[in-house]
């Protein structure tokens, strides 16, 4: 329903000179061609044309060579929903630009009846960002203002409605947020993680970030800094009962975690009281 609303009313719409047939084609993105292929309401001819980066039509072999690129390939119907030609775009450049550009324009956008696939791809936005080199400040911004439309309009999500990735999606984007965002969200996150839709160590980690946002020691030990190239534990409380503490929220000792940066901790462990 969605789709055909925008069809109508909201996406561009291609002029071609190519032939008279291609007078008046609408550009779909890759996601927008797929659900209308899911509805079955996308036609799908034999005679689809494919066209390259220099605008040269494809062979069925350059076609299939291409086949990864097609995600991000503009693809025009026609007003009979009739898949007629496909444009190759420069993926890395194509992948980069879609990656900045706001999920959402208004709160009225937010579909909650989807919110599965729109927190996946933010989940994959937020993690591309952190594997790709970019560290793009706009994307993060982005990402945290869809969470908040969606948690304003549908709430927080739970495991019977929402997959664990989506879930964690949430998690991070605040995680990844400001301090004062941290803040704000952290009631609604435990009390998530105390139903189960959210691990407890999330929380933990969200804990102990919010620690040292006001420098004041951590609880859990997952803060680690680094100073003049050389990493350090940030202060913690009570270092005699960590492993206790971690072990509350399924966390392994200290001592196995700091490993990973090669940081000794050797304070002799009690239980708690």
């Amino acid at each position: 329903m969605k789709y055909f609303l925008l069809l109508s009313i909201s996406l561009f719409i291609f002029s071609s000179c190519k032939t008279e047939e291609e007078d008046q084609l609408t550009r779909l993105t890759y996601d927008q061609m797929t659900d209308l292929v899911i509805s079955n309401a996308l036609l799908l001819p034999d005679d689809v044309k494919y066209y390259g980066l220099d605008g040269t039509l494809l062979s069925e072999e350059e076609r299939e060579a291409a086949s990864e690129d097609l995600l991000y390939a503009d693809w025009y119907i026609n007003n009979e929903l009739e898949l007629i030609k496909v444009q190759l775009n420069d993926s890395d450049a194509e992948r980069k630009r879609r990656k900045k550009e706001p999920l959402f324009t208004s709160i009225d956008n937010v579909d909650c009846a989807r919110l599965d696939a729109i927190l996946e791809e933010i989940y994959d936005r937020d993690q591309q960002n952190r594997t790709d080199n970019l560290m793009d400040e706009s994307i993060d911004q982005n990402n945290l203002e869809a969470i908040e439309l969606i948690l304003d309009k549908c709430g927080m999500p739970t495991s019977d409605t929402s997959s664990s990735k989506s879930l964690q999606a949430i998690w991070l984007v605040i995680q990844h947020a400001g301090a004062d965002k941290r803040e704000q969200y952290f009631p609604l996150l435990e009390k998530a993680a105390q139903r189960g839709d959210l691990d407890l160590q999330d929380i933990a980690l969200m804990k102990d970030r919010m620690l040292l946002d006001k420098n004041e020691p951590q609880i859990y030990g997952s803060q680690v800094l680094i100073n003049d190239g050389i990493y350090e534990l940030y202060q913690l409380q009570d270092p005699e009962t960590v492993d206790a503490r971690r072990a509350t929220v399924g966390l392994g000792p200290l001592s196995e975690y700091l490993a990973h940066w090669d940081i000794e901790f050797s304070v002799a462990q009690k239980p708690l009281n």
